[in-house]
């Protein structure tokens, strides 16, 4: 048996977090090996290390039972590993030849690209893909399926023999990715190895030779597909740990704050989100999970209205919102933390202080006319650094300098204080430390039991868990099921969350 890849105590720290810990993954060589696990298990950075995105922090790395340190994309592609990212690299306004040969044109003569040898190699690629494709238009002109295949063609045009894909159906309507699948194993019955980051037991199941699964950062168990079940990954992906509880008192929810009713949302002819319906109660965390990529967020931004609902209705304070703007709906009562602190949560080439007063500065305490008040900005600042702990040199430093933990403990200060009567809040542990996680945790709870309606959005079982009144779960852009913490268990979510369950079956 010939191991096409093994890595051997693979470990990467970013921080105070252990990303991926001591890590022994053999893959078969002409095999298609699949990768489950949780959000935050490890599954993409473990990957980004094969493909040289990132340096490990201790460990080594065999192919074909040589060991090679691959320092960066382009060694990976010289040892013939190809990464397909969940999201596209290609240049949308180029050919597929020219995406495919960007940077290694074949010369004519001093000036010129021999296009024509590079569309030869392109047609066939794509005979073997068995996908017709025009080689004379833009990329950006495909589909959404036919761009997930040409990506898959590029890393074959450059001579990949280990094909590594990071959630590759998560793009793809329901009828083509058994047409991917289909590819999948072509590819593997031409010799190719194919290591495949899904959270879909289906998929692995229908495609796999053998499949991994990590938790937490460490790889617990390497199985063959033919001899396990979906419920032992299930156990082996959420665990059977006991789970820890925040203290809270149960109490009565008032009356229904947020209304979500069939609302749907859709880009570039998919269905994100389909027909969802709950209500968030006043004095209620509302717990939403799901693996990501299932509709989480893209539900969330409709919400707070930074995309479009195709249909439905959001029913604030009993007041359809679905028209109002980003701002109307702050300005009315809704505060978000989002997951993304960097391209959603702030704007990092401006100062701390402006990072923390953003949202608040058009509120009347802030201002006076058109004159912000400088003091006051200043001491609002200060104290939400004080009680977050927030390490920042200054005030005037860029948001962007500031560590990812540091960056999230601004953003969920300057929202929390917001004193708004409901607050989305998007994995609010990510990237913290233990400490500023409980008081988050404990500064929720006493938001809830003054009145407050939360809608928690996070992967982690243990906060849904000692977080929530009620927990719903997502999966493939749909709500499968409304529960609460007392009548389920943490097997049981993992069901909902990788769609072998609905509620009532």
């Amino acid at each position: 048996m010939t191991y096409a890849i093994e890595t051997h105590q693979i470990t990467k720290v970013f921080g105070d977090t252990v990303a991926n810990d001591r890590i022994d993954l053999q893959v078969i060589e002409g095999h298609i090996h699949a990768v489950l696990g949780e959000n935050g298990a490890g599954k993409t950075t473990l990957m980004k290390i094969l493909f040289g995105e990132e340096q490990p922090t201790s460990g080594k790395i065999q192919i074909r039972g040589k060991t090679v340190k691959i320092s960066s994309p382009a060694e990976a592609l010289r040892l013939s590993i190809g990464f397909i990212h969940q999201n596209f690299t290609l240049v949308n306004e180029f050919t597929i030849g020219q995406n495919f040969a960007l940077g290694i044109e074949p010369r004519k003569n001093l000036f010129f690209a021999d296009y024509d040898k590079v569309n030869q190699k392109v047609q066939k690629i794509l005979d073997l893909l068995d996908m017709p494709l025009k080689l004379d238009v833009p990329v950006g002109s495909f589909s959404v399926e036919e761009r997930q295949i040409v990506e898959i063609g590029k890393a074959l045009y450059r001579g990949a023999e280990i094909l590594i894909l990071d959630e590759p159906t998560s793009v793809l309507t329901p009828q083509k990715i058994e047409k991917l699948l289909e590819i999948l194993r072509k590819l593997r019955d031409e010799g190719k190895t194919i290591i495949m980051i899904t959270h879909k037991l289906e998929e692995a199941f229908s495609i796999a030779d053998e499949i991994s699964v990590l938790r937490k950062g460490n790889l617990v168990a390497t199985l063959p597909r033919a001899s396990v079940t979906k419920d032992q990954l299930i156990r082996l992906m959420v665990g059977d740990e006991p789970l820890s509880v925040v203290e809270k008192a149960p109490h009565q929810f008032g009356a229904a704050l947020l209304e979500v009713k069939n609302l749907c949302v859709r880009s570039g002819g998919r269905d994100l989100v389909k027909n969802v319906s709950f209500e968030v109660h006043r004095g209620e965390i509302f717990g939403l999970t799901g693996v990501g990529g299932n509709g989480q967020g893209e539900l969330i931004e409709a919400l707070v209205g930074m995309r479009p609902a195709s249909e439905g209705d959001i029913l604030f304070d009993g007041t359809s919102v679905v028209k109002w703007d980003i701002r109307k709906r702050r300005l009315n009562g809704m505060a978000y933390v989002p997951e993304n602190r960097v391209t959603r949560g702030t704007a990092v080439s401006l100062s701390v202080l402006d990072n923390l007063v953003m949202g608040h500065h058009y509120l009347p305490d802030f201002h006076q006319g058109l004159v912000l008040k400088q003091e006051k900005m200043e001491s609002f600042a200060l104290d939400i650094i004080k009680q977050y702990e927030v390490v920042a040199s200054s005030l005037e430093i860029n948001a962007g300098s500031l560590s990812g933990g540091n960056l999230q403990k601004l953003v969920i200060g300057r929202e929390f204080s917001m004193n708004t009567p409901f607050l989305i809040v998007a994995y609010p542990s990510q990237g913290i430390d233990i400490r500023t996680t409980k008081y988050v945790q404990s500064e929720l709870i006493r938001r809830r039991d003054s009145g407050c309606a939360i809608l928690l959005v996070s992967g982690d079982l243990d906060e849904i868990f000692s977080l929530s009144d009620r927990i719903g779960v997502m999966y493939s852009g749909e709500l499968v099921a409304i529960t609460t913490p007392e009548s389920t268990n943490r097997f049981e979510l993992g069901q909902y969350m990788v769609g072998s369950r609905r509620n009532g079956q």
